[in-house]
């Protein structure tokens, strides 16, 4: 768990302060999965991907050095799945490669399908916002409504995330024209998930991440242990998720 005390800094304002006594209050609840760190002309932010032990969620935090020297940023969200929280992470400026190594970790993919399937989230911008999500016996489901004309037939992007503590975590995703199809489809999974509706559309980037990405250095490391992007959002989020364990 890094040290949140920060000394020598203090919060830049209400928001961060809160996030920092979270961090603080955490202990050994928090697992560090990932940290990517972007660092230029003496600016710096950290991307931290964490896991909750305690309420098995995915938790991202994205700490902010102000140019003053003295302040800092402090944004955090919990999410229901791994690749949600990267998605977070990555629409406030995080380098996606970093989250998509399979490096054997609960927050990383598990197989070449899964990270093809996290990487069409991580690098979609703001095209999906989260609107419901659930926990079943060994697998959490997110559904995700598509905003780009690409997706305007079957707007309901549906993703399953089971984890393994040693292998990482396995993602499938399908698009349905409903959220009623999509429940459906949950509750009887008698045919395979239909194909994502894809297709080339813009990709609009925050300015949090165009600030952070002029800071690109990264790097990732495995250790023991909420401000919304645009996309993404912690709104809908639960701590209620699965733990294959």
């Amino acid at each position: 768990m890094p040290d949140f005390n920060l000394p020598g800094w203090r919060p830049a304002d209400a928001a961060s302060a809160e996030a920092q006594v979270q961090f603080l209050a955490a202990e050994d609840a928090y697992e560090l999965l990932t940290e990517v760190n972007h660092d230029r002309d003496g600016r710096s932010d950290e991307f931290l991907l964490f896991e909750d032990l305690s309420g098995y969620s995915a938790v991202a935090a994205h700490l902010h050095y102000g140019e003053d020297g003295k302040t800092f940023t402090l944004a955090t969200a919990t999410l229901p799945t791994f690749v949600l929280a990267a998605a977070w992470l990555v629409q406030r400026g995080a380098e996606s490669d970093a989250f998509l190594d399979r490096s054997g970790h609960p927050g990383a993919p598990a197989d070449a399908r899964s990270a093809s399937a996290a990487a069409r989230l991580l690098e979609s911008g703001s095209r999906y916002r989260l609107v419901d999500h659930g926990a079943e016996p060994g697998e959490t489901w997110a559904m995700l409504r598509d905003g780009s004309a690409a997706g305007a037939e079957r707007p309901f992007l549906l993703h399953l995330e089971t984890v393994d503590p040693d292998r990482g975590y396995t993602l499938r995703d399908g698009s349905f024209s409903s959220p009623q199809e999509a429940q459906q489809w949950l509750e009887n999974r008698r045919t395979p998930l239909p194909p994502v509706a894809d297709g080339d559309v813009a990709v609009v980037v925050s300015p949090q991440a165009n600030a952070a990405r002029s800071r690109t250095a990264t790097g990732q490391r495995r250790t023991a242990a909420a401000e919304p992007a645009p996309a993404i959002t912690a709104a809908a989020a639960t701590t209620a998720r699965r733990a294959v364990r």
